[in-house]
């Protein structure tokens, strides 16, 4: 009796588990191996005429669950120093430019939220995040001179699908908006995980990549077992069976700032194919992508963010929902995308940037891609070139 009493609890505990735990994957670089990574950079040509590191567009800055109400965030990414805090009153959020105006205090340190503004830590001059605007000085009776001169920037930002994303550009266009995804929104579909990688290669590099077919064979053929380490991929023990690819490039006609990519993809073993998964990938700007994932065992969602930290380093995550009870599933496509992206990784941490490539007729997708992928650049936005030389970033 009590043997099963135990295998009951063991079987309810692992069944929760699978279903209401989410797993969370981020690849941690040790002190030595990232020591290697700077010095490969250092040693690494970047490429020729590199475009702009801060394409136009909306990026994530954080996840709902980060920022919680009452509390403030200091984000440094796209060239700018953000902070990023919620009301406790609202639960409304809101994005500035982080250092106070009146002597340089970081207000995602220690910054005090009070209602919908934001207090420096400093000399506790408080903001208000609906315009940036200063409200008080604790210590003087008369602000009206400097007012004008303490203003915080404001950023449009927008809290959809779990994510805090900020708009970027260089022109100050007013942004496209981003569509809340009903299921997500609904609690209908629920996170089972995500994957975090810090990748050196420009955004570019990393979003173009799901229209280069003609990589898919080579580093994503082999199956999930034979790893990530592509030096050793094709010659692993684990390699049985291999993937196979098909997929359209196309883009949108009603949003030019879209662009959708049609993927199946299946798994042959000993000239028979199993585990057919369908895919429809919307690129939406450069920073943003949902996938669509059909497979016999249901439907899933991914939702990939790639947020420029420094010219030629982003940092990239991938947030995987399905069912509640679609648990088990979701992490086993989990771990194939941890596998997967690691091998992309692999490669994009080491290659060049080339502004013209050699692209047979095969490969028109590409340059179709990247013809779509100029217009996130504009007059204004800042050059590698510019930035690189700039001791602040």
């Amino acid at each position: 009796m009590i043997f099963y009493i135990v295998i009951s609890v063991v079987v309810a505990v692992l069944i929760y588990w699978i279903n209401f735990v989410p797993w969370y994957y981020k690849k941690n670089i040790s002190g030595t191996k990232r020591s290697a990574i700077n010095q490969a950079r250092r040693l690494r040509k970047p490429g020729t005429n590199i475009p702009p590191p801060y394409p136009n567009g909306w990026y994530a800055l954080a996840t709902s669950n980060e920022i919680k109400p009452g509390t403030a965030k200091s984000i440094d990414c796209l060239g700018e120093n953000f902070v990023v805090f919620r009301s406790a009153v609202t639960k409304q959020v809101y994005v500035l430019d982080a250092y106070c105006p009146h002597m340089g205090a970081n207000l995602g340190v220690g910054g005090i939220v009070n209602g919908e503004c934001i207090k420096c830590s400093f000399h506790h001059w408080n903001f208000n995040g609906k315009d940036g605007s200063l409200v008080d000085v604790p210590y003087s009776d008369d602000i009206e001179g400097i007012k004008k001169f303490a203003q915080l920037k404001k950023w449009t930002s927008r809290e959809v699908n779990e994510q805090i994303f900020v708009w970027y550009h260089a022109e100050n266009e007013d942004p496209w908006e981003i569509e809340a995804i009903p299921s997500i929104e609904s609690g209908e579909m629920v996170q089972h995980g995500s994957l975090e990688f810090e990748i050196y290669a420009h955004i570019q590099d990393i979003v173009e990549n799901g229209a280069d077919f003609a990589h898919f064979d080579p580093i994503h053929s082999p199956n999930m077992f034979a790893g990530s380490d592509i030096t050793t991929l094709h010659n692993s023990k684990l390699s049985i069976g291999t993937h196979e690819f098909e997929a359209k490039f196309t883009p949108s006609e009603e949003k030019k700032h879209s662009t959708y990519i049609s993927l199946s993809q299946s798994m042959r073993i000993f000239g028979m194919s199993f585990f057919h998964l369908n895919a429809d990938i919307y690129q939406i700007g450069p920073g943003y992508a949902v996938v669509k994932m059909k497979t016999v065992f249901g439907e899933s969602l991914a939702v990939q963010t790639g947020t420029p930290l420094e010219p030629l380093k982003q940092k990239f995550k991938i947030y995987l929902y399905g069912s509640r009870l679609a648990g088990l599933y979701v992490k086993l496509i989990l771990f194939a995308q941890i596998v997967n992206v690691g091998r992309d990784v692999m490669v994009w941490n080491s290659k060049t940037f080339v502004r013209s490539p050699l692209l047979p007729k095969e490969e028109k997708q590409i340059r179709m891609y990247r013809n779509w992928f100029s217009q996130f650049y504009s007059q204004n936005s800042k050059s590698y070139q510019d930035i690189s030389n700039n001791l602040n970033w």
